[in-house]
């Protein structure tokens, strides 16, 4: 389904051109994988999920540098929200367990996640870490990174706490798309007991 050839996407520099690609060539695809880890979701976690589909409305100028979709279980939105994200930017995947800044009560979840510290280091070892959703930037899972990202979450206005796996362009699961789209799905069923434990 992914493929590295989505990523040309990201070549045309004009606002209507990486629009229409982004419209005609990725969302069919977050579609159908969005419907299929709906399924998957409901099958091993009882998890009812809505499929939210970036549409960059808002852009009136420059292009989008990246484009994604989600998973909450609300019809009407998912920042607000724990949820679950697959997306590109011009280099790379990501896939996260979103928790954003714009929760409003998101202090009360910092706590919660703190208890879970040494399961997190112990489950996720190969996973990834982010406290900013609109950056490229990425840490591995450590226990030192694990406390950054706990903190900023915590203590910030604008900290967020995001798991998951990021794919560059040329990691060698992309050779074979089948294997890539398991490696993602599995991925974020593994975090499904964590969203259950956070939501």
């Amino acid at each position: 389904m992914f493929t590295q050839t989505d990523f040309t996407i990201f070549n045309d520099e004009t606002l209507k051109g990486r629009l229409d690609k982004i419209y005609t060539q990725l969302d069919p695809k977050f579609e159908t994988f969005g419907a299929q880890l709906q399924t998957a979701f409901k099958a091993q976690a009882d998890l009812d999920f809505s499929l939210h589909i970036a549409k960059h409305l808002r852009r009136f100028k420059n292009p989008p540098m990246n484009t994604w979709m989600a998973l909450s279980e609300s019809l009407r939105g998912y920042k607000m929200l724990p949820h679950f994200e697959v997306g590109f930017w011009d280099d790379r995947i990501f896939v996260w367990f979103a928790l954003m800044a714009e929760m409003p009560n998101k202090t009360d979840y910092a706590p919660i996640l703190a208890q879970e510290t040494d399961q997190l280091l112990t489950e996720f070892t190969d996973f990834d870490l982010s406290y900013d959703h609109m950056t490229k930037q990425q840490f591995p899972m450590s226990s030192d990174n694990l406390a950054l990202i706990n903190t900023k979450f915590a203590t910030t206005k604008k900290g967020e706490w995001l798991l998951g796996k990021v794919y560059y362009q040329d990691d060698p699961l992309f050779a074979t798309p089948e294997k890539l789209m398991a490696d993602i799905q599995t991925r974020l069923l593994k975090m499904a007991d964590l969203y259950k434990l956070v939501k």
